[in-house]
């Protein structure tokens, strides 16, 4: 009965509903960004246009859902810090850098902005469920 109870306070499908549909999120295009990159680098020559055009319209997928305030929305943690950690490795996983890339520039712009008084970063649950930024 205590589980229940418990289950029912915290329902994690309120907080994640998105989670039952895969939608294309920042997260598993980075990853499959900094593995294809990886590989490319091992295997140069196996399937390098396929590899570098898929990696470059992943990178615009990236750029293309970022926020204005900088930020991307992470669906597997909470939520905004997590999700521009993951866009920044993959676009610089992609080739881009701060000096070259906008998106990377504003990324850091955000972060730098949420650093809290202790000198780490933190968001609630709340910045998942409401899909607002902190």
């Amino acid at each position: 009965m205590v589980v229940s109870v418990t289950c029912q306070l915290i329902n994690p499908a309120e907080t994640f509903g998105d989670i039952v549909i895969d939608y294309p999120y920042v997260e598993c295009t980075s990853a499959a960004i900094q593995a294809l990159s990886t590989f490319k680098k091992l295997y140069p020559g196996h399937r390098r246009e396929e590899i570098n055009l898929s990696i470059e319209k992943a990178a615009s997928f990236i750029e293309k859902i970022q926020a204005s305030d900088g930020s991307w929305y992470g669906s597997w943690a909470v939520c905004f810090t997590y999700g521009t950690w993951f866009g920044i490795k993959g676009l610089l996983a992609a080739g881009r850098s701060f000096s070259t890339c906008s998106s990377i520039r504003k990324a850091f712009d955000f972060l730098l902005s949420k650093q809290v008084a202790s000198g780490g970063w933190g968001e609630s649950y709340l910045s998942c469920q409401n899909k607002v930024n902190p």
